[in-house]
């Protein structure tokens, strides 16, 4: 860089200028780039990262390939101890078995339920069904029956009372005539006395029918016809609560044995997560915190769950990521052009276009006082063939702007004295401080606003003729 200035400035200095032993070059007119220029670090665009999916409080490494090494798709990268959750899996997998065994159980329980529910309510219905049709049966057909039945054998015995009280009168005449001895009237009279005690009978039996027995049957059977439609509803009632619970207890083993399930399908799917395998082809390049060496990736380091283990860049697709100092960031947007050259790429300049610009000051470093701000760049005419890695190192000029036609001069002709930009301007045969005016600038050439004109002549070390005379001043 400070060859470059050298030559630049012998290129603008007049032949002759060197009177006074000064340095001078001339103020020109023309283009002047404004350059914001600064160091960066290569990254991939396509860089993904490569996490700890194991769950738990760590997990211990106890393999993974060494860095740098390049690996393919679903290539093994490394794997973490199982130990832990082997034995996870196996005690998982005793429970998953005992909650399937127990829905199966519950499954069969509900299966007799539901089959009893059916028969209880089948009996009850067919208990209500024969209830109404004894009530029916006696109101129309039984009670009838027993009433022509009495009212016949009333009928009867009056008609063998008839007959026993003609048999009588017959044999008291007999009697009195002489024929019969007076013993047979004796016999008449108890055959009528028994047969009249057989009609008050039948007369009493049919009384009791009419006026009590019909009443007391109809009410009994009309209460069993209740009773009946009510056991019919409380065995609806119970058999439903039973077979919902069997049912709930069916669902609640169902439901446990998915939970059970699920779980042991978790530390399977652990298990599965011990092996790291690549996302993508790329080199293995391991995640470090520099200020935490215990995290160190490496056979027998403990990672936690969701901790970066390593990145996998794409060697293809690059770009280069630059740190801007606050005072000049405003001057950087997206879509700006940019030229870097790579550390290990010498006399190989890449080109670029700025993509995203941090919004946020750059956090790094818990003293950090300089404010500086994140910038990316995509490197579009990236040589796959030369090997850039992640981490290289380039200079970066991002070119914000180019100010046509204006006037300018070397960055050292131009210096601060009292806090205001003064160049020193031949004069003749010595040198005047002049007041001047600045605008934007690269790493050369400054732009003058005011204060000189084209083809004055200023002397390349501004600064050291500033730093003398404030030197004097205080002698």
């Amino acid at each position: 860089m400070a060859i470059a200035i050298v030559l630049a400035a012998w290129m603008f200095a007049r032949p002759g200028t060197r009177s006074l032993d000064v340095v001078t070059a001339s103020v020109v007119r023309g283009d002047l780039p404004v350059v914001v220029v600064e160091r960066g670090e290569l990254d991939s665009i396509k860089s993904i990262m490569v996490r700890c999916d194991v769950e738990g409080e760590k997990s211990k490494l106890v393999h993974i390939v060494p860095e740098g090494t390049h690996v393919a798709k679903d290539e093994e990268v490394g794997r973490f101890d199982t130990d832990e959750l082997q034995k996870s899996y196996a005690l998982q997998e005793v429970k998953w078995k005992a909650a399937e065994a127990k829905m199966h159980s519950a499954k069969g329980d509900l299966a007799v339920q539901k089959n009893k529910e059916l028969s209880e309510i089948d009996k009850a219905e067919l208990a209500l069904t024969l209830a109404k049709i004894d009530l029916e049966k006696y109101q129309k057909r039984e009670y009838q029956v027993e009433l022509d039945k009495r009212q016949g054998a009333v009928g009867l015995a009056k008609k063998e009372l008839k007959e026993a009280e003609d048999n009588l009168e017959f044999t008291r005449n007999l009697v009195k005539k002489g024929f019969l001895p007076y013993e047979q009237i004796r016999v008449q009279e108890l055959s009528v006395a028994s047969v009249g005690y057989k009609v008050s009978q039948g007369e009493a039996d049919l009384g009791m029918l009419k006026e009590f027995e019909r009443k007391r049957k109809v009410t009994e059977l009309e209460g069993k016809a209740r009773e009946a439609e009510r056991e019919l509803e409380r065995t609806k009632e119970s058999q439903s609560a039973a077979t919902a619970k069997a049912q709930s207890e069916y669902d609640a083993a169902v439901a446990t044995t998915k939970l059970e399930k699920q779980t042991l399908d978790r530390v399977q799917a652990q298990m599965e997560k011990c092996i790291i395998k690549a996302p993508q082809d790329g080199i293995v390049v391991y995640f470090k915190r520099y200020y935490d060496e215990m995290t160190r990736i490496q056979p027998g380091a403990v990672v936690f769950y969701q901790q970066p283990i390593f990145t996998l860049p794409d060697l293809e697709h690059m770009k280069i990521k630059v740190k801007i100092h606050e005072s000049v960031i405003k001057k950087i947007a997206p879509g700006q052009t940019a030229t870097l050259q790579v550390d290990a790429l010498r006399n190989f300049p890449l080109n670029a276009v700025v993509k995203t610009v941090g919004t946020l000051a750059n956090s790094e470093g818990w003293r950090q006082t300089v404010k500086e701000y994140m910038v990316e760049a995509d490197i579009i005419d990236l040589p796959t063939s030369a090997g850039l890695k992640p981490g290289m190192t380039a200079e970066v000029k991002i070119h914000v702007r180019t100010l046509p036609d204006t006037l300018m001069v070397p960055v050292q002709a131009v210096t601060e004295f009292e806090g205001k930009p003064v160049c020193y301007v031949k004069k003749g045969r010595s040198l005047e401080r002049v007041l001047v005016d600045v605008g934007e600038s690269n790493d050369q050439y400054i732009q003058i606003v005011s204060g000189v004109s084209e083809r004055d002549e200023v002397a390349l070390d501004a600064r050291s003729r500033a730093a003398a005379e404030v030197k004097a001043a205080k002698r």
